[in-house]
């Protein structure tokens, strides 16, 4: 692979060396019995033999790693803040106890809910009894059929408000659970944006805190659309391995491995890019979503390229170039650099 060879000593003294020339110059003309200068000797250079080889198409982009899952604690019912059971900024387990709204109203209602039903219960076996005894005068004709009928109409209303007080007392039971706020799954809690006392609510619009996965992690980047083919085809012959490279400041950099799971399927036409998404193990945490960090995607093996060092290629305004030897001479020759 050719990188852009970081500056020389060579290319950043040759200006010094060519005003020196000059200098020396312009003081000779001022002689003119002075002899000419000697040609300048030839400079000394290493040279090493191109081979060609395969070599891993590997290619970098500049990633931001997100979160596998990441959601907004709110509650659900309508109530006083009345604790808060996480240190911010901790892990916590799926199911784990997050805010309790105050529960006395909510307990309240169960039993008002508890009471409605045991009222309907009792409305539902009169109204059964009275079908039950009333049923062969009714059906007889003994009785007319009018009263026969409000009989049968009023078990039915029995029966539907009875149903109605278990759906009531339901709904109070799972109000009430609502009261106590649980981490939907394990991961990393942030800040509270709510504190205890405030009045909180499916109304309020608004967020109480934010909890999101560190392990596994993702990062998405966004390749350019030329090399959108060279995905493709990586996409469909397999595991598309990436290596996503840990900042760790005084530390030695991390580097953890991954696949991508997502080659998106349209092209930004904004920027000429296309999203591309990985996932790899985050198992100490470490890294938090919103972080950049590098990432290495290898889509295969590049065939017969010729290879040199990354000193051996300069850059001018508009070409990259190496030089060769051809009869004892150098010889510029534009490469193409890269895959």
């Amino acid at each position: 692979m050719f990188r852009r060879p970081a500056p020389t000593r060579f290319a950043s003294a040759l200006p010094m060396a060519l005003c020196i020339t000059m200098l020396t110059l312009a003081i000779a003309g001022c002689d003119r019995t002075t002899a000419d200068p000697p040609p300048r000797p030839p400079i000394k250079a290493d040279a090493i033999t191109a081979a060609s080889r395969d070599v891993p198409d590997v290619r970098r982009y500049p990633g931001t790693t997100e979160a596998v899952r990441q959601v907004m604690i709110v509650a659900r019912v309508t109530g006083y803040l009345d604790a808060r059971h996480f240190k911010e900024g901790s892990m916590v387990e799926a199911g784990a106890p997050l805010f309790t709204i105050e529960q006395a109203p909510f307990e309240a209602a169960v039993r008002s809910a508890r009471g409605r039903l045991e009222d309907a219960v009792a409305r539902a076996t009169y109204a059964r009894l009275e079908f039950e005894r009333n049923e062969p005068l009714g059906v007889s004709g003994a009785i007319s059929a009018s009263a026969w009928d409000e009989i049968v109409a009023a078990t039915a209303e029995a029966e539907g408000q009875l149903a109605t007080a278990a759906g009531d007392l339901e709904v109070a039971r799972i109000n009430l659970s609502y009261t106590t706020i649980t981490a939907p799954f394990a991961g990393r809690i942030g800040r509270r944006f709510v504190d205890v006392g405030n009045l909180v609510g499916p109304g309020s619009n608004e967020d109480l805190a934010e909890l999101v996965t560190v392990h596994p992690m993702r990062i998405v980047f966004d390749p350019p659309a030329r090399d959108a083919a060279a995905f493709l085809a990586a996409w469909t012959r397999g595991a598309v391995p990436v290596t996503v490279t840990v900042d760790r400041g005084d530390a030695d950099p991390a580097s953890l491995n991954g696949e991508i799971d997502l080659v998106n399927n349209v092209v930004d036409d904004s920027t000429s890019t296309f999203l591309t998404r990985a996932e790899f193990p985050n198992p100490t945490g470490e890294l938090l979503p919103g972080t950049y960090a590098p990432v290495d995607v290898r889509l295969g093996i590049l065939r017969d390229r010729v290879v040199v060092p990354d000193a051996a290629i300069f850059k001018d305004t508009q070409y990259a170039f190496v030089w060769t030897v051809e009869d004892g001479k150098a010889r510029r020759e534009n490469v193409t650099v890269g895959v």
